[in-house]
């Protein structure tokens, strides 16, 4: 009897201890997640994979708004280039990484145009969007010494000349490729297109160096060569002119009903616990509100945004239908 009483008194201290403890919790992911659970993210670096080379403008924009994030995250932020496929590489490493929020990365509008176009069996659907960062406007650069001055001139060029006028685009299914489409359907013309397996980043450089007549690239990714006079705008596929070139026209207003932008979001694998996506959207929100981001987005062209998880999901639904009637129209749809 007196052994019965020494366990019981020892169980009862125990429960005592229990609940008087605080009401938090660690789990690990995929743990089963307790009622007000604290999440301990993050405890190293993570890493976030950019599916195009650097110097492109998913690449400049990433490491901008990254060195921001590390500071509300408290953790360092590598970035990873990974280019391939126009994204396909880095949308399969980040679909197959472990759902812990260690490895996230960037998209663009190719999360929805590959599985269209029949380069991935997956789509956004794979992915839990943390946030939309920006969008990019498209637009054709010529050489300064170009005998084109405006895209009607060159337009003009390529009805009487088809195929006689070289531009760099990025793969087939890319946003950037999807610019120059447009125009040619528009415009009734063709190009002859030099595909660049790792985005739009090569472009302006190709052109200044006359190895290409124009490139499609937003203005982000041209902003040093032209800045540097090397290469000049013909036109940028905005509604309104980019209040930070303001000198440049929009296609619109040169007669060609064209307008395309390119939307960025940073998604991390499917089934990553909504806590850490919380603390992830967070860190990332108070960097593309901070100034540095701002002014860098002011300066080169781009719209800054901080859309969450919720409204960057929406936009993706959206965006899935306007490029798969796209690739419709262009008979690059592969029936799903």
């Amino acid at each position: 009897m007196q052994y019965s009483r020494s366990i019981f008194q020892r169980v009862m201290v125990v429960v005592l201890v229990l609940a008087l403890a605080p009401a938090t919790f660690v789990f690990a992911a995929g743990a089963p997640e307790q009622e007000g659970a604290a999440v301990d993210f993050p405890t190293r670096p993570v890493t976030y994979i950019v599916g195009w080379s650097a110097g492109g403008g998913s690449d400049i924009v990433s490491r901008v708004l990254v060195s921001e994030a590390e500071k509300y995250l408290g953790q360092p932020i590598t970035v990873v280039n990974q280019p391939g496929g126009s994204g396909t590489r880095s949308y399969t490493e980040i679909k197959n990484a472990r759902p812990d929020g260690y490895t996230i990365g960037n998209t663009t509008g190719t999360i929805s145009t590959h599985v269209f176009a029949g380069n991935l069996e997956f789509g956004h659907e794979a992915f839990v969007p943390i946030i939309t960062i920006n969008e990019d406007p498209g637009a054709i650069w010529v050489r300064h010494d170009a005998p084109w001055e405006t895209l009607n001139d060159l337009v003009d060029d390529l009805r009487a000349n088809p195929e006689s006028i070289t531009i760099a685009s990025s793969n087939p299914a890319s946003i950037t490729r999807f610019g120059t489409i447009l125009l040619e359907q528009v415009a009734d013309v063709k190009f002859r297109i030099a595909s660049q397996a790792g985005g739009e980043s090569a472009g302006p450089g190709l052109v200044a160096g006359g190895h290409v007549d124009a490139a499609q690239a937003a203005p982000v990714t041209a902003q040093a060569l032209y800045e540097a006079g090397e290469i000049r705008a013909l036109g940028v596929m905005s509604d309104e002119r980019v209040p930070a070139f303001p000198e440049i026209p929009t296609y619109k207003e040169q007669g060609f009903d064209v307008t395309i932008g390119n939307f960025r979001q940073i998604i991390a694998p499917k089934d990553t616990p909504q806590e850490i996506i919380d603390i992830l959207y967070e860190a990332f929100r108070q960097a593309a509100n901070s100034d540095t981001y701002q002014n860098f987005m002011n300066e080169s062209g781009s719209t800054p945004l901080d859309w969450g998880p919720e409204r960057s999901r929406e936009h993706l639904i959206r965006q899935d239908e306007e490029f798969k009637a796209i690739l419709q129209s262009i008979g690059q749809y592969v029936e799903q």
